[in-house]
């Protein structure tokens, strides 16, 4: 038990600490100084950061980019499907996003790279001056690997894969580390892209159905108005007929990647097919529409007691969009409730989260900003 002599020397002692970091290097912590040293002669060293070098990029549609990279020794590795929290510095401010990786990790093995695959988004932040600005040479940090969309230790005989858009990524990771084993698995891939010119990879794929016989592939061009289809399947937005030829093969699990309304239809479907959404594993790409039925359309207000500003409306969207919206720069990654890197102190106040429809206490909590709505009036302490 400690005495009020050792409290008050302790204190003092942190006391001091802080009075010398702050007065002889102006940070709070002695680290951040001598990794700004560290970096000013090597930026790909760290003291406590992993980061990766942009060794190339590669167009793969028109709005879709991949670039290799590089990790330090510090990066461990991943399994195919996973995801890596990737820090820019934009205009002097940092931002981190998530995105999960496309190439298989027999490449990183092999030669200490990987790929990551972005498409572009309109009027987004990041993507954009990633197409533009993140170039060869370019340093970013990254986080380890994280995500549970992954294959099993003992791989099923089957498996259907389900994907729209940029949600090949993930799948084209274990699709070609699959391919390096030589695909072991009876595949069953149901791809869907807008139009015949925007299937990410799509020559790759279908060479890998080429040289696999148990890989079988099924593209839709949900918008094109060409002659000739992509498939034997309807050309159009996901239907029934669909779902019958991801499930050919009785697959034992089913992966599922895109958009929250497609991923919404494509679950429907499948239950309506009579298969076990259980088996069904899911990865985020994008959050549903946020609604919030507020009492009589009385607006809440949203105070930001740590930066002294408050935001009022009767048509909230998400804790994170608000703050931003007041010209705030919360710390924030994946902005769908994957990385948790916006979690922040909610003091009073109830919140909706957007993802499960579940609203809290009045209780201080911890929440994530990018995934709640708040239904009452909210103090944050950002």
């Amino acid at each position: 038990m400690q005495t009020t002599a050792t409290t008050k020397n302790n204190s003092l002692i942190s006391k001091a600490k802080t009075w010398f970091n702050s007065s002889l290097f102006n940070l709070d912590r002695a680290g951040d100084y001598f990794e700004y040293l560290v970096d000013g002669i090597d930026p790909m060293w760290s003291t406590n950061q992993c980061k990766a070098r942009v060794l190339g990029v590669k167009a793969e549609t028109k709005d879709t980019k991949t670039w290799i990279l590089q990790p330090t020794e510090r990066w461990e590795g991943f399994t195919p499907g996973q995801h890596v929290h990737f820090t820019f510095t934009v205009d002097g401010v940092l931002h981190t996003r998530t995105f999960t990786l496309s190439s298989s990790p027999v490449q990183w093995q092999q030669d200490g790279t990987f790929t990551l695959t972005v498409k572009k988004v309109k009027d987004g932040r990041i993507t954009p001056w990633m197409h533009e600005s993140l170039l060869d040479g370019d340093i970013v940090v990254i986080s380890q690997a994280q995500g549970e969309f992954c294959l099993p230790e003992r791989l099923p005989q089957s498996v259907g894969y389900i994907a729209a858009g940029s949600g090949i990524t993930p799948i084209m990771s274990q699709l070609r580390w699959l391919a390096g084993r030589g695909m072991p698995v009876t595949a069953d891939l149901l791809y869907f892209a807008n139009t015949a010119e925007d299937f990410i990879f799509g020559a790759e794929i279908t060479e890998l159905e080429q040289n696999h016989n148990s890989l079988s592939v099924h593209k839709v061009a949900s918008y094109d108005s060409g002659d000739e289809p992509v498939s034997a399947l309807p050309q159009g937005p996901i239907v029934a007929e669909h779902i019958q030829a991801v499930l050919a093969n009785n697959p034992e699990m089913v992966y599922l990647c895109g958009p929250y309304p497609f991923r919404e239809i494509a679950k429907s479907l499948l239950a309506e097919a009579g298969y076990d959404l259980a088996k069904v594993k899911e990865e985020a790409f994008g959050l549903p529409p946020v609604k919030v039925d507020l009492d009589g359309d009385n607006p809440v207000t949203v105070s930001f007691s740590g930066s002294g500003v408050e935001a009022s409306t009767s048509k909230p969207g998400t804790l994170l969009d608000m703050a931003e919206a007041e010209g705030l720069k919360p710390t924030a990654g994946c902005r769908m409730g994957i990385c948790y890197t916006c979690k922040c102190k909610k003091k009073s106040g109830q919140v909706k989260n957007v993802l499960t429809g579940e609203i809290s206490s009045n209780d201080e909590e911890e929440i994530q900003i990018c995934i709640t709505t708040p239904v009452s009036d909210v103090d944050l302490d950002i």
